[in-house]
């Protein structure tokens, strides 16, 4: 079992945490205001405090991670091993682009976190996206991980679906991509969802928490909202 996830490092967790409710996730773990885990229809967001952070990142900062249920099947695939950290076990593994991709087993021993049964919208699941060749090393990394291509993957963008949640995988035009992505190091992606709701509804009840909302429709339809890190985040609706 392997789930995709986006980790936000913020100092803003609380503020990160009801934006993403507004959205229709729910919190399945917390830690006072340094930690939440917020769980979609299928994939999660992990909100980390920024300044509780052991790696190069920064506030605002969003990587690419997953949750796999048996961390040494990932080790032995990928030539590693597993490391035994005191929030639980883990694999790193390089990414395409040289930097380091972190694969966490599912938790068993939450350590005094607050777990909440969660009730997430059916209709929003997580998909974060990185830029590259949609069918070059990232295509390799993603399939040996076990997540599967869609069929209408083409030179542009190819989605990877995962046992729970997908990475999508876009081409990286140079003066376009770059504005969604922050930091240097780790596995950067841009925080992203599929809805199958009401967008403008949804556009609606965003703005009226006071979020700044741009609804276009070039391509079906997609919102891109500033969240309260300000970085930009898109909802694709179908």
């Amino acid at each position: 079992m392997i789930t995709a996830q986006a980790i936000r490092f913020t100092d803003n967790v609380p503020a990160m945490r009801r934006f993403c409710e507004l959205l229709g996730l729910a919190a399945t773990v917390t830690a006072s205001d340094s930690w939440a885990v917020m769980r979609s229809s299928g994939g999660e967001v992990l909100l980390h405090s920024h300044s509780g952070a052991d790696t190069d990142v920064v506030q605002g900062q969003t990587n690419l991670t997953f949750e796999v249920t048996d961390a040494q099947a990932v080790a032995e695939a990928f030539g590693t091993h597993v490391l035994d950290e005191s929030y639980g076990r883990s694999v790193t593994i390089t990414d395409p682009d040289g930097q380091e991709l972190l694969i966490n087993e599912a938790q068993t021993d939450f350590y005094g976190y607050a777990q909440h049964e969660a009730h997430p919208a059916d209709n929003m699941s997580v998909c974060p996206v990185v830029f590259a060749d949609p069918s070059g090393p990232w295509k390799e990394l993603l399939e040996k991980l076990g997540l599967t291509a869609s069929a209408d993957a083409d030179d542009a963008f190819a989605s990877f679906t995962a046992d729970r949640g997908s990475v999508g995988v876009h081409v990286a035009r140079p003066g376009e991509y770059e504005r969604f992505l922050t930091g240097h190091a780790g596995s950067r992606a841009h925080l992203t969802f599929a809805f199958t709701g009401d967008a403008e509804a949804l556009a609606a009840q965003l703005r009226q928490a006071g979020h700044e909302v741009r609804v276009d429709t070039s391509f079906g339809t997609m919102l891109e909202i500033t969240d309260p890190d300000g970085q930009l985040v898109q909802v694709h609706a179908s």
